[in-house]
């Protein structure tokens, strides 16, 4: 069976090439707006939704046997996995945000029922990690290496202060106004999140673009003619029970 995501990108595939220049050319441009500072995390070849992780035998186990009584997402995921699916197949064939899907995998690692290779250095499981609401902003940035361990130690003092002076400020801000970040560094954040949190829309992609064949245009001219022949042939009968009721003659 050949799987949604495979379909929706084919469909974006048949549009003509002078179309995908185009759209190429926005979609890069408004990426780069829209991660200006954070352009590795659009990098198309190393995305959280591309990961695939493997099922352990624990996960196996608890798939067959459902001994904890998981909610049904999770169990889903789990064979979504093992048919060999990866995050993106799994989120937009079961209808699901990318920030749903990310939360079902940060406790299935969690739970040892899924691993990846160096799950506490790998930029994608922390991106899954921030998307999830599972780590905070200035722990996310250190591990994507935006800022240093020192700048976040540096960063969590200065809070602290702040706050035993009465005066609660984000991390966030605090990055900002030590210079860590910029405004346009954590709107590309916040974005991100945002961003995560919506569905792809039903039926976006699916409509075929492709130009048909002279034998399926011959096919639809004879079913158009067809169809319009019909609708003669019951107007004509029409106007003749209608001249009928009306005592018209010819």
């Amino acid at each position: 069976m050949q799987k949604i995501s495979d379909l929706f990108i084919q469909n974006i595939k048949n549009f003509p090439i002078w179309v995908k220049q185009v759209i190429t050319k926005e979609i890069f441009d408004d990426l780069n707006k829209k991660l200006e500072e954070f352009s590795e995390l659009a990098e198309v070849n190393d995305l959280f939704q591309y990961m695939c992780p493997k099922v352990t035998f624990k996960g196996k186990q608890e798939l067959q046997e459902k001994m904890l009584g998981l909610s049904e997402g999770y169990y889903i995921f789990l064979q979504e996995l093992l048919d060999e699916n990866n995050i993106f197949e799994i989120t937009i064939k079961n209808s699901w945000t990318l920030a749903d899907s990310a939360k079902i995998f940060c406790r299935l690692c969690e739970m040892e029922y899924i691993t990846i290779p160096d799950y506490y250095t790998n930029k994608n499981v922390a991106i899954a990690q921030f998307i999830a609401g599972k780590l905070k902003t200035g722990e996310f940035l250190k591990r994507i290496n935006k800022i240093t361990t020192i700048q976040l130690e540096q960063a969590i003092r200065y809070q602290k202060e702040l706050n035993d002076e009465g005066r609660h400020i984000k991390m966030a801000s605090i990055l900002i106004k030590l210079g860590f970040i910029t405004d346009k560094g954590l709107d590309s954040l916040l974005l991100l999140k945002e961003e995560a949190r919506k569905r792809l829309p039903i039926n976006i992609g699916y409509i075929s673009t492709k130009m048909p064949t002279k034998e399926e245009e011959e096919s639809q001219i004879a079913r158009m003619q067809k169809e319009i022949s019909r609708l003669e042939n019951e107007n004509l009968i029409m106007k003749k029970r209608l001249k009928k009721l009306l005592n018209i003659n010819e």
